[in-house]
């Protein structure tokens, strides 16, 4: 039975450190309240989800005094800071004392940003030695070419720092164009066709349909896709529908084709 898992991730950084960009490009970065929120699903093994929300803590100093408050109950924290930016280096160690402070000894993670730029004031010998001296887990280093890519190696490593005992053979966070194709099939799923009951939660279908280690369960989802996109080319696809029948319908209809 798959598992699931809420987690809280506070992320810190000076201002333009790229924290904002690396944890969703395209959210607006203004707040009234000091902090914003972004859910990050991460799903392992054979369906099982580590739902992160994070805390996007925004450095301005009217916030400030509501900064301890936020980062208590955190199970990690990541902290960025521009390569580019000798300061934005040297205020890690402010962000590194609110974290202990305010939430004991998590798991910590520098991200280097903007390591595509030609620009850079900050060195890895620097990096190395702040890691071994405050007790850090590592550092990344990302850029616009592959922040997904290093995202996911992140989450994964907060994973198996945050759960020793894990076994963590295959992990997977959703891209945003995968969640747009989730969410064809969802809406496939939603009502039976047959006896027109709505179906089950959506759990056990994104379980199936983030499984990237099943052969059989990656190709069925592709044909599903596959079938979507060309419906439209199909004549007479108006009168076409595609639906996934219940658990009891599926078993009524097909076993008593198969005997």
């Amino acid at each position: 039975m798959p598992k699931l898992y809420k987690l809280k991730l506070i992320l810190g950084g000076a201002q333009n450190s790229g924290k904002s960009s690396f944890i969703n490009w395209h959210r607006k970065e203004d707040t009234p309240i000091g902090v914003s929120f972004e859910s990050v699903n991460c799903y392992a093994n054979d369906g099982d989800l580590y739902k992160f929300l994070v805390w996007d803590l925004k450095d301005r100093e009217r916030f400030r005094f509501l900064f301890p408050m936020f980062c208590r109950g955190a199970c990690a924290g990541l902290i960025c800071f521009d390569l580019s930016d000798k300061n934005s280096f040297l205020d890690l160690n402010r962000w590194i004392t609110l974290f202990r402070e305010s939430a004991g000894e998590i798991p910590i993670i520098l991200i280097g940003t903007k390591a595509d730029l030609e620009k850079t004031e900050v060195s890895n010998e620097e990096i190395n030695d702040l890691v071994a001296r405050e007790g850090l887990e590592c550092a990344f280093f990302t850029s616009t070419s592959n922040n997904d890519e290093k995202k996911d190696e992140i989450f994964r490593e907060i994973v198996q720092k945050i759960d020793l005992n894990y076994p963590l053979n295959d992990f997977y966070i959703p891209k945003e164009f995968d969640d747009e194709k989730f969410k064809l099939i969802e809406k496939l799923f939603e009502r039976c066709p047959i006896c027109k009951k709505i179906n089950h939660s959506s759990r056990d279908l994104k379980n199936v349909y983030y499984n990237k280690r099943n052969p059989e369960t990656m190709r069925l989802r592709e044909n599903l896709l596959r079938l979507i996109d060309n419906l439209e080319n199909i004549e007479y696809s108006n009168k076409i529908s595609i639906r996934i029948p219940c658990c009891t319908c599926f078993k009524n209809f097909f076993e008593e084709q198969q005997v």
